[in-house]
């Protein structure tokens, strides 16, 4: 009785682990694709597959995993490109919150939430709010990679070319 209980333990290990595989290859398949679509410039038709990663990092991986940090900002850069700003906002700050819980405040890894959020408003012509968070990510880099690392030089050029496009006086 104790070896069918134990084939039986084994067994639904085998199978929760091959489910939480599935999973994480469902997810990464669906990003995947994603990807792929948003390099063509399919951005309407990424949607629903941008929306159904998002789905699956949630209820796979949790509301506060990484996974769930990338797919809301995949989704938040589409409904941007589409022109759906109202909806691209919330998902762009859900995104950096869930990053900076994870890594914390001052983590290079934050830098690229913050420049996400930065060109978002950006392109609302909100540049005060573009700004801080452009600054707040060079910071960032500045203090764990120092002035002339390539991260940091590639982030004070993003935000110099960002503020010369902008319309004289802005």
């Amino acid at each position: 009785m104790k070896k069918l209980s134990y084939a039986l333990s084994a067994a639904v290990l085998v199978l929760l682990a091959a489910s939480g595989t599935r999973a994480a290859e469902s997810w990464s398949s669906l990003n995947q694709q994603v990807v792929e679509m948003y390099q063509k410039k399919y951005y309407t038709k990424a949607i629903p597959t941008a929306q159904k990663a998002l789905d699956v990092a949630e209820s796979e991986y949790g509301s506060d995993a990484p996974e769930t940090a990338l797919a809301l900002n995949n989704l938040a850069m589409l409904y941007k490109k589409t022109k759906r700003y109202e909806a691209a906002e919330p998902l762009y700050k859900r995104a950096l919150t869930i990053s900076e819980k994870k890594v914390g405040p001052n983590h290079p890894d934050l830098a690229v939430p913050l420049n996400n959020l930065a060109m978002f408003y950006e392109s609302q012509k909100d540049y005060k709010r573009s700004d801080a968070l452009s600054l707040r990510a060079i910071s960032i880099l500045k203090k764990n990679y120092g002035d002339s690392h390539t991260y940091t030089l590639q982030a004070k050029e993003r935000y110099q070319k960002m503020k010369f496009a902008r319309p004289a006086g802005a």
